[in-house]
């Protein structure tokens, strides 16, 4: 190999050539930060509090007095709460939005029974009749997402269960005395558990 002119510096034309080089290197990077997913908007998500336990029908359901009716499909009046309080996070994204290996998305709240249902399923029975609906006038379309398939880690309750008889999130807690709440699709079997194990956050032991 031939050593560089004594004066130490580089010839003209060699410069121009790792100055282009350069240019298209940085170009490249920029594209694929463009197209990387990683370099997309991430969503904005929020928290809501006051999930509850209903130690009737077992489903998990909102304390929320801007929704039209709580309503449990074992004496068709209000959920009755019990135990601990619990904190959702949501955000307002497209559906699917935020979804990942151990996060579930698509979960609404159903402002016709105050229950919470995954919204894909076409097995849908809420007991103020036909299927659940999350779009309220002058309400937010709040994307629910739920983890899952993690154990039981600390300011959490794991054994909650999606129903594939009526779409509700139930605890299956009870399964070993062969208790399983009460299902809206035909108001005398329990809910039937399917799918991933969820491990819902809890905020407050009360």
């Amino acid at each position: 190999m031939q050593e560089a002119p004594g004066n130490g510096r580089l010839p003209r034309r060699s410069v121009l050539a790792g100055a282009a080089a350069l240019g298209l290197s940085v170009a490249a990077a920029a594209a694929e930060s463009m197209l990387s997913p990683t370099a997309a908007t991430a969503e904005t998500r929020y928290t809501l509090d006051g999930w509850r336990f209903c130690v009737n029908c077992f489903e998990l359901f909102l304390v929320d007095f801007t929704v039209d009716q709580s309503l449990c499909p074992r004496n068709r009046g209000p959920h009755q709460a019990a135990g601990w309080t619990f904190r959702l996070t949501y955000n307002l994204s497209p559906a699917g939005t935020g979804e990942d290996a151990h996060t579930q998305s698509n979960w609404r709240h159903c402002y016709r029974c105050a229950a919470l249902y995954w919204a894909p399923s076409t097995a849908q029975k809420c007991p103020a009749g036909g299927a659940h609906s999350y779009i309220h006038p002058g309400g937010y379309p709040r994307q629910f997402l739920l983890p899952h398939d993690i154990g039981e880690p600390a300011w959490t309750q794991h054994q909650w269960r999606f129903c594939f008889k009526c779409s509700a999130q139930f605890y299956n807690g009870y399964a070993y005395k062969g208790e399983y709440g009460l299902c809206p699709y035909d108001y005398i079997y329990g809910h039937s558990a399917a799918g991933h194990d969820f491990a819902i956050p809890v905020s407050a032991y009360t």
